[in-house]
Parts: C-alpha cells; sequence; structure tokens
C-alpha cells in the first residue's frame, strides 16, 4: 500500500520521461555561469576559441542533467519525493513511473556525454580543465549520494553555488586561455551567490517536506521565518554584487553599463522580494529566481565586455 503512494505504476521510458529527468527548465544555472566565463576570457584577450566555447556548453549542459538525474534518484529512494508531496512529474520523474534503475543508468550516461569533449580539452589546454572538472564532479556526485549528501545539509547551497557558479567560470576562462587564473573566483562571486540563492529558494520552499525526509539544510534549521529574512537580504547583496566587484576593480564604465542593464529587471527584483517562501509560492518563487539568475548574469556579462 505505501508503495502505490510513492510510486506510480512503471511505464516504458519515453523521450519526455528522458527530458524531464535531464531538467532543461534548471539549465540556467550552467548556461549563464558559462556566459559569463566567455564575458572574462573575451576581456582578458579580445577574443574567444569558439570550439571550446560549444565544449564547454556541451561539458555544462550534460553535467547539469546528470546531477538532476541524480538527485531524482536519490530524492526517491530516500523518501523525499512521494505522490503526496510531488504534484509535478517534470520534478519528480521516477515518482511518476520511470524505474530507478532507468534514471540511475541515464545519469551515468549523461556524465559520460560529458566527458568526451573532455578528450579534445585536455589535447589542447593540457591537464587543467580536467583536474577542475573532477573536483566539480566529485563535489557534485556527494550532493545526492553518500551517508550524508551535500543537499541534506547547511551548506548545501553554499557547495552548489561555488561548483556551478565559480568552478564553471573558472574551467571556462582557463579553456580559453590555456591558463589556471584564481581571480577568476573573486569575479565569480555574483554567479556563485546567484545560484546559491536559486538553491536557498528551493530549500525554502520545501522546509515542510525536507523536514520529514530527514534534511538538515540551512532552512530547516533556521525556520520559515528567519529564512524569508536572509533571503531578502542576500537577494539585494547579490544583485548589488556585480556593480561592487566591477567597482573594487575601477572598471567605472562597466558598472555605470551594469546599473543601466539592471534597471530592466529591477521591477522583477521587487516582485522577488515581496515573495513569500514556501509551498504555495513556489511555483512564482523559482520561475523568478531562475529569470533574475539569467538576467544578472547576462547583464553582469555585457558590462564585463563593454567595460
Amino acid at each position: 500500500m505505501e508503495q502505490k503512494k510513492t510510486h506510480k505504476n512503471v511505464h516504458k521510458t519515453s523521450f519526455i520521461d528522458i527530458l524531464n529527468l535531464a531538467a532543461p527548465q534548471t539549465w540556467t544555472g550552467s548556461v549563464t555561469p558559462a556566459l559569463i566565463s566567455l564575458a572574462m576570457s573575451y576581456h582578458r584577450q579580445q577574443r574567444l576559441d569558439f570550439v571550446m566555447a560549444i565544449c564547454l556548453f556541451i561539458v555544462v549542459l550534460f553535467m547539469q542533467s546528470a546531477v538532476n538525474a541524480f538527485d531524482d534518484y536519490a530524492d526517491f529512494v530516500k523518501g523525499t519525493d512521494t505522490l503526496d508531496n510531488s504534484p509535478d512529474a517534470e520534478d519528480a520523474v521516477i515518482v511518476y513511473g520511470m524505474k530507478p534503475k532507468t534514471a540511475l543508468l541515464l545519469g551515468f550516461l549523461f556524465l559520460f556525454i560529458a566527458l568526451i569533449p573532455g578528450i579534445y580539452i585536455v589535447m589542447v589546454r593540457g591537464i587543467a580543465p580536467l583536474v577542475i572538472g573532477i573536483i566539480g564532479a566529485v563535489v557534485l556526485m556527494c550532493y545526492a549520494f553518500g551517508p550524508f549528501p551535500i543537499s541534506y545539509l547547511p551548506l548545501g547551497e553554499l557547495f552548489c553555488g561555488f561548483v556551478m557558479g565559480g568552478l564553471i567560470p573558472l574551467v571556462g576562462v582557463t579553456m580559453q586561455t590555456g591558463t589556471v587564473d584564481y581571480f577568476v573566483l573573486v569575479e565569480a562571486i555574483p554567479p556563485i551567490m546567484g545560484m546559491s540563492i536559486n538553491m536557498f529558494s528551493n530549500n525554502g520552499c520545501d522546509i515542510a517536506r525536507d523536514l520529514p525526509a530527514g534534511r538538515k539544510t540551512l532552512a530547516c534549521i533556521i525556520g520559515q521565518k528567519k529564512t524569508d529574512a536572509l533571503y531578502r537580504i542576500l537577494l539585494i547583496l547579490w544583485v548589488l554584487s556585480p556593480a561592487l566587484i566591477l567597482a573594487a576593480q575601477q572598471r567605472w564604465i562597466s558598472v555605470l553599463v551594469y546599473c543601466l542593464a539592471s534597471l530592466a529587471f529591477v521591477h522583477l527584483v521587487v516582485r522577488q522580494f515581496r515573495r513569500q517562501l514556501g509551498p504555495k509560492e513556489r511555483d512564482g518563487v523559482m520561475t523568478g529566481a531562475t529569470t533574475l539568475v539569467s538576467l544578472v548574469g547576462l547583464a553582469y556579462s555585457f558590462a564585463m565586455v563593454v567595460g
């Protein structure tokens, strides 16, 4: 009887199931830092290697898809996702009929595809991009698996933000320039914050679902009221962070360009600031957060290139 509550009848896996498992609605989380890395690279050398850029996008998209598959698998196995609390098949593919083993195998397939361009990257740029990629892959695997998955811990958002928002720009610049420039991690503070806040949005809306599953996310520990307050503070700091980073480098034209570009989405920031985190507003919160990740990232990238 319990199995019927947590899993629908297994059906033959379709292309739509595979696409839902890959969760393209989350791809902005990897595409945006990749675009930022291209802007950083162009600022450094006034040119781009388009073959390397294509390789970067293949790697990050399939790595993101692999993480989504592994996360879906882990949440089903641990009982976090059930028919009772997962109304959307796009967010809980296994719950809605995909075999858990199929989802796990697809996750490894996505990971394998992501590694294919790595052969060319290593041949051209050496082992440094591979090492950075392996570090990111290990952290992301630990995000969903192990006795204490990172996604179940208070620092899960920060780890995810560092890998997606920090290591993607670092490996992207390394692929373009051929050198490892650790200052990229300083310039990547805005996407690191953006990805962390995006995850914090998700966890802040899922407190009621995560607590029974034993998750110890930051939102679960501090409670809904403090989560809402902290979220609003971080939201403002994040939107301001590109201007602060550029100002610290005395790139005043870039600061002006970012501030002007931000006028196009300031109303979305205000709307997001006013939202209450929780299951009722989850769709609006997550859509708003994902949209802002893209818009802030695009404005930051444009400001870096122009300035």
